[in-house]
């Protein structure tokens, strides 16, 4: 069914793992004090903003994308939708995104968002064909979605603000690290300079366990600048162990499809947890 089609085109399952963190960032700022029609204004504004991005990704990424086993049944592959068909959707997804942020909540959530479909729909985009620096690149489009909902409530950035902004960006790392490492045979059909072909399997590890680190200080940076309690430290210290301890592991494993998948898997946990437990009070 052509429905189906245009959902799948705009990447469901990015849009609602953005979307969760855009949930947190909000739920962050207004401690459970929702304004229910400016909450689910930025929730359905992000959601269609976020998919016009994956939209425009995919139609660009057509080529390369026939070349990849899992990529290869996308609709923007098949001739399930045509360039011209996903265009007109990407632009009134974009266009209907915006006016509803812009009118229903503020123009700061607005230009965030904005920041975010630019960096993923252009930026990364291009980049992903010429640099393994494009993981990092598109990792400012990963981060805008907790940093514009936590706005969407606020109204302006605080530390807060960019503290969980800078959580999910060094969360990204990893976490797109171990998917090039579990799909490092596809990335090379297509000739994508992923970290793990561009620099070798020792580099992206070890990045693996300095972003995780990373990831960790500033989710305890959260609790040192923010009002959440001490039942969001304890858990977010289990499971930022619980990651670090696995990616280090990844440094003496020789069999890296499987590990890489386990990594994937508790980055998941990871960043689901974390959007719950910043609600807590």
């Amino acid at each position: 069914m052509k429905i189906k089609a245009y959902y799948n085109l705009a990447k469901p399952g990015m849009v609602y793992g953005n979307l969760l963190t855009a949930i947190a960032g909000y739920l962050l700022a207004s401690g459970l004090r929702l304004k229910w029609s400016q909450f689910i204004a930025m929730a359905i504004g992000t959601a269609l903003v976020m998919g016009s991005a994956c939209v425009l990704n995919n139609l660009a990424d057509r080529d390369i994308d026939s070349l990849m086993e899992r990529t290869q049944k996308r609709p923007s592959v098949n001739g399930d939708i045509s360039y011209r068909q996903g265009l007109v959707f990407a632009v009134l997804m974009l266009a209907s995104g915006m006016l509803l942020i812009v009118f229903k909540v503020n123009a700061l959530c607005a230009l965030i968002g904005l920041i975010g479909f630019v960096d993923y729909a252009f930026v990364y985009t291009y980049s992903k064909r010429k640099t393994y620096h494009a993981t990092l690149i598109g990792s400012i489009a990963g981060a805008a979605p907790i940093v514009g909902g936590y706005v969407a409530y606020s109204g302006h950035i605080t530390l807060a603000a960019l503290i969980v902004g800078l959580m999910m960006f060094l969360w990204q790392m990893p976490h797109f690290y171990a998917i090039a490492l579990f799909r490092e045979d596809d990335y090379r059909k297509a000739n994508i300079p992923v970290a793990p072909i561009s620099k070798g399997h020792k580099f992206t590890k070890y990045s693996m366990v300095i972003y995780t680190i990373a990831f960790s200080l500033a989710s305890f940076a959260l609790y040192a600048y923010s009002n959440l309690n001490i039942f969001y430290l304890v858990v977010m210290a289990v499971l930022a162990t619980l990651w670090l301890a696995i990616n280090v592991k990844g440094l003496l494993v020789d069999k890296l499809e499987a590990w890489a998948k386990q990594s994937f898997l508790v980055s998941l946990i990871v960043m689901s947890v974390m959007s719950l437990v910043v609600a807590v009070r």
